[in-house]
C-alpha cells in the first residue's frame, strides 16, 4: 500500500489540513498534581489522526516487506541514513515552524544521533546510545504543528535523495508512532 496522497502532500507543504478522515481524536492530558479541575482533553490534528491510521492499515504491507528485506537494508546502510538525516537538519534549520527549537543544538551530535536511532530503528546493526524520545523533547514543547512541520522536513529530504514510496511510508510511520512521545504540551 502506497502512502495516501493527502498525507504526502499534507507533510511536504508542513500544513495543517485535513485529509477528510475521522473527526480530531482526542486524547487525554495527564493531569496536574493538586489540580482541582478534571483532567482537560487535548485535540489531536486531524491529519496527524489520518496518518496514523494511514500507518495502521498500512502495518501488514510494511511488516512483509521488512521480513523479505529489513529497511535499513532497503535504504543503502547506515551512510544513506547519514545522508537523509543531514539533510533533515539542513532543512529544519531553515524551516520558520521550528527553526527556533534547533538554537544551541550541536548539528554534528544531533546527526550522529538521529542517524544512529533510525538505523536501529530500520533493523540495522547499529546501537542508539542517545536518550529516549521522551526524555529527548521533552523540555521543546512540541505541538501538533512542530510535528507536523518537522514530518514534511523528513519527507521532503528522502523525496530530495531518492527514496522509494513504500521505504518513505515506513519512515514516516516510524515518524508517526512517536508522536505520544516527542508532543506532550
Amino acid at each position: 500500500m502506497k502512502l495516501k496522497s493527502c498525507w504526502i502532500g499534507m507533510l511536504a507543504l508542513m500544513a495543517v489540513v485535513s485529509c477528510g478522515g475521522d473527526s480530531a481524536y482526542e486524547e487525554p492530558v495527564a493531569p496536574v498534581q493538586d489540580a482541582a479541575p478534571p483532567t482537560e482533553a487535548r485535540v489531536v490534528d486531524p491529519a496527524i489522526v489520518q496518518m496514523q491510521a494511514d500507518c495502521a492499515a498500512a502495518a501488514d504491507a510494511m511488516q512483509a516487506r521488512q521480513a523479505e528485506s529489513k529497511l535499513y537494508d532497503r535504504l543503502g546502510g547506515r551512510e544513506a541514513f547519514l545522508a537523509v538525516t543531514t539533510d533533515i537538519v539542513r532543512r529544519h534549520r531553515v524551516n520558520p515552524t521550528i527553526v527556533h527549537l534547533m538554537e544551541g543544538v550541536d548539528d554534528a551530535d544531533l546527526i550522529a544521533k538521529v542517524t544512529d536511532f533510525l538505523s536501529q530503528a530500520a533493523g540495522g546493526d547499529v546501537e542508539y546510545n542517545g536518550l529516549d524520545m521522551v526524555a529527548a523533547h521533552a523540555h521543546l514543547n512540541l505541538t501538533d504543528e512542530h510535528f507536523l512541520s518537522a514530518g514534511g522536513d523528513v519527507q521532503a529530504a528522502m523525496l530530495a535523495a531518492g527514496v522509494g514510496d513504500d521505504e518513505i511510508q515506513e519512515v514516516m510511520c516510524m515518524f508517526a508512532s512517536l508522536y505520544g512521545d516527542v508532543v506532550r504540551s
